[in-house]
């Protein structure tokens, strides 16, 4: 929700704070990056702590920092205030991921997990509507308004609802070789890291798609925020829809089979998207079934490679979480931040790199398959 609902508002934070629309884009890229920063050490709080403490903490923070956002006068004081939101709203991902791994595991695993995820695909379904409407009703500072009362809305569902599934609280999880070793399991693992780089190359394609998709919709097609908030919902219906299939496939098929035909069709779709561009589309609308394809099939990636690449880490979930959090979110934030500074007035650096990343998935699997042979 607080990616998203900003994103009909990033021409008319240009136009207010000045910098341009490459510094307007960088209140999401700069969300990302306090949202890699903050998962160094939500992971580990909670294994220490507790989910549910870390959360509401994580959560009034986020509130303050959604209010003190809609305050901002300058787009570098802005800039600043996402990125602490962001390391914010790191805790919701990171925990709701360690509180399912305390809970199940396995092919159940990631069936829960593509139900997480459908529900993380609800908010992009309202969010960009609900920005364009505040927008057409005031101005991008009630945007920050609402998400502070969302936070609290947050807050308390989390306080009354939410149990606590970490039972024995780890009183080493804070020493920094405690933290450093998260990310030696995550890597030195051989399963581990092969499927946490497919799902850090799949997040980027998510994190350019998101950085990218207002300026090539708005700036370059010349779309309005209500017909943009249409078109990305219409692309995260299908991402939903691809969760709930998900769900259904991996009581048939193993993960690594699903991953894989997830990555062939986030192929094909790339490809046609980039085909379609270079024949100089003259409406956005012509790239929505290829986005809305691409993001299906993302859905039958992220949620088995992530079961997998944790799979093998139950006893310190919570510090393997975070690793995986924090490389699946720097990296395509570096990327997507570059990608926003050399925008060259077209959308072909984005679909290029929509893709070439599910064909080195591909690659990557099916390396991984000789290897096993």
């Amino acid at each position: 929700m607080t990616i998203d609902v900003n994103l009909p508002a990033i021409p008319a934070l240009a136009a207010e704070l000045g910098g341009g629309l490459a510094a307007a884009q960088l209140t999401v890229t700069s969300f990302f990056i306090g949202f890699a920063l903050g998962q160094i050490f939500i992971g580990p709080l909670s294994d220490r702590f507790g989910r549910k403490p870390v959360l509401l903490w994580g959560i009034a923070l986020f509130v303050l920092t959604s209010l003190a956002c809609l305050l901002a006068t300058d787009i570098e004081t802005l800039l600043l205030l996402r990125l602490l939101q962001g390391l914010a709203g790191a805790t919701g991902p990171i925990l709701s991921r360690a509180v399912v791994r305390d809970l199940f595991e396995g092919p159940v695993m990631a069936r829960v997990m593509s139900f997480v995820m459908a529900a993380f695909i609800t908010a992009p379904i309202v969010a960009p509507t609900i920005g364009a409407g505040l927008l057409a009703l005031g101005s991008w500072r009630w945007i920050f308004a609402f998400l502070g009362l969302y936070g609290l809305a947050m807050l308390a569902w989390t306080a009354l609802r939410l149990e606590e599934t970490r039972r024995f609280p780890d009183p080493g999880a804070l020493h920094p070789a405690r933290i450093l070793a998260g990310y030696r399991a995550l890597l030195g693992h051989r399963r581990s890291r092969r499927y946490a780089i497919v799902t850090i190359l799949t997040f980027v394609t998510l994190i350019v798609y998101l950085t990218n998709l207002p300026v090539i919709y708005m700036a370059l097609f010349g779309v309005g925020p209500g017909a943009f908030a249409l078109m990305f919902a219409l692309t995260a219906v299908c991402a939903a829809i691809g969760s709930l299939v998900n769900a259904r496939l991996v009581r048939f098929f193993s993960l690594p089979r699903v991953i894989a035909f997830g990555s062939a069709g986030a192929l094909a779709s790339g490809l046609a998207n980039l085909g379609i561009a270079a024949l100089e589309p003259v409406t956005a609308w012509v790239l929505v079934p290829g986005f809305g394809a691409f993001f299906f099939a993302f859905s039958l990636i992220v949620s088995n490679s992530t079961a997998l690449a944790l799979q093998p880490h139950g006893r310190m979930v919570g510090s393997v979480v975070s690793a995986l959090g924090v490389l699946q979110t720097f990296v395509p934030a570096v990327i997507g931040s570059l990608l926003a500074t050399f925008w060259n007035g077209t959308a072909l650096p984005t679909l290029i790199t929509m893709a070439v990343l599910p064909l080195l998935n591909l690659l990557l699997l099916g390396g991984s398959r000789r290897t096993a042979s």
